[in-house]
């Protein structure tokens, strides 16, 4: 059974005045933050989901930064991971944003701005000198979203993978197509988030 959306979060103007901040998830954070990778990662198996969330909370490279109102109720969250080589970067670390999300009442409000230098500020803490993200060819919503965060283009490929069969591990963890980060301001009537992420691990 999935759990509900967010969709009765707080709302800005009861969430009180104060700045947002970022937090790490921890495991008491793990039912909303499902709700909310739910619908951001709409295409990912339940299972996987749950591994993956696991993965998440015992590595020292990645972590899920929720991004918390004023009167603490987590509103959104940015997955990011510590990645030794990335296309367009020179050497590692370099800080990358695997997923980024609002609950729709939190949207279109021009947050996006002040949630990409939070990050910014933590990934400069674990000794990157660049961060970096990535966005589906065919979405351009999505491209145009980190175009206008500061983020600019730096290659066009297609990747391509092959399992190598090593026992059922391998089977059962299989690397599904990801669901992109939905901008902030991505409109609320769409069906689709902005892009589809690839996971590149």
């Amino acid at each position: 059974m999935k759990p509900k959306r967010n969709s009765k979060a707080t709302s800005p103007d009861e969430a009180g005045e104060g700045a947002l901040r970022l937090a790490p998830a921890t495991k008491r954070d793990l039912d909303v933050w499902r709700a909310m990778r739910e619908d951001l990662y709409s295409g990912v198996d339940a299972a996987f989901n749950e591994f993956e969330m696991a993965l998440i909370l015992d590595s020292s490279d990645r972590a899920c930064l929720l991004v918390r109102a004023p009167n603490d109720e987590a509103v959104g969250f940015i997955e990011v991971t510590l990645r030794n080589v990335v296309d367009g970067c020179l050497g590692g670390p370099v800080g990358y944003i695997e997923g980024i999300y609002l609950v729709p009442s939190w949207r279109g409000l021009g947050l996006g701005p002040g949630m990409i230098e939070a990050v910014s500020e933590w990934f400069r803490v674990q000794g990157c000198r660049d961060m970096a993200t990535d966005a589906e060819m065919d979405n351009p919503e999505a491209q145009q979203f980190w175009s206008d965060l500061g983020f600019e283009e730096t290659w066009r490929i297609v990747q391509y993978r092959k399992s190598l069969g090593r026992g059922e591990t391998a089977e059962a963890t299989p690397r599904p197509k990801r669901a992109s980060p939905r901008p902030a301001k991505a409109k609320k009537t769409s069906k689709r988030a902005p892009k589809k992420a690839r996971r590149r691990r």
